[in-house]
């Protein structure tokens, strides 16, 4: 993915200054290829031991793979995986599959998070597919990655369920690449606006890296006129605990002890 080579250790060149204490591993697997869904997931796993939870792995299996996803996801679980990534375009499912259902119950019910890509150019139906895929299975935890992109306005919806007593909140919104898209334009306003109406403490900071910059995206973020109170919870406070991340890796960071994996 991306024209650049994206390594751990190129990806922590990029960072300049930032304090960054926890960074997402992802991976997507492909569909019928379990040997190699085990192989990408077992990469990340390494990959968050070596750097002692700094990179946290957000795991993958391909829904069409039925039983055999479901008790991946199990092994993986039992490997340390944060969460599971699934990409309904990359991987070509639809997120009406009853397939989909059966993944993202079986994460809940090992409190694995569920990351989608949530932005399709193809399935003008998606934005929807998701709320009922969120009303089928309460227990969940679904991120929408990209803010439905320019559909962004859809994301309204969840501001309307809040009212409802038995609507668990349980989406969350990643920023990654529409707030690099639309910050700083004539856009930029309402998208600030409808994230505020989800509300911050379900808005998650992405970079989109190897096809962003991280530090451009950090920029475009701040740009929408959150408050530092604010900024916290988007970039650090929600993903610790929708993801449960240690505090191991603060504390290695904070003696010098984090290093770029292969140093």
């Amino acid at each position: 993915m991306g024209t650049r080579p994206h390594s751990p250790r190129d990806y922590l060149g990029t960072l300049g200054n930032l304090d960054v204490r926890f960074v997402a591993a992802l991976v997507m697997a492909p569909r019928g290829a379990l040997p190699r869904t085990r192989s990408l997931n077992d990469g990340i796993l390494s990959l968050a031991r070596e750097t002692r939870g700094r990179f946290f792995p957000l795991c993958s299996v391909h829904p069409g793979d039925g039983p055999s996803a479901r008790k991946e996801i199990h092994r993986v679980a039992r490997e340390g995986a944060k969460g599971l990534k699934l990409h309904p375009n990359t991987q070509a499912f639809d997120v009406a599959d009853p397939q989909v259902r059966a993944v993202v119950r079986e994460a809940a019910g090992l409190g694995l998070p569920v990351l989608f890509d949530a932005y399709s150019p193809f399935d003008a139906d998606q934005p929807g597919k998701f709320v009922r895929l969120a009303m089928e299975v309460p227990e969940a935890r679904l991120v929408l990655a990209h803010a439905h992109g320019p559909k962004f306005a859809e994301l309204l919806v969840y501001d309307i369920l809040a009212r409802y007593p038995w609507w668990k909140r349980n989406v969350w919104v990643d920023l990654s690449a529409t707030a690099s898209l639309l910050s700083g334009g004539p856009l930029a306003d309402g998208f600030g606006w409808v994230l505020r109406k989800v509300g911050a403490d379900r808005l998650l900071f992405g970079s989109d890296y190897p096809l962003d910059d991280p530090l451009a995206a950090v920029r475009a973020v701040t740009r929408l006129g959150f408050s530092p109170r604010e900024l916290r919870k988007i970039f650090y406070e929600n993903a610790v605990a929708l993801f449960g991340l240690e505090p191991l890796a603060v504390r290695a960071a904070a003696k010098g002890a984090m290093k770029p994996p292969g140093r």
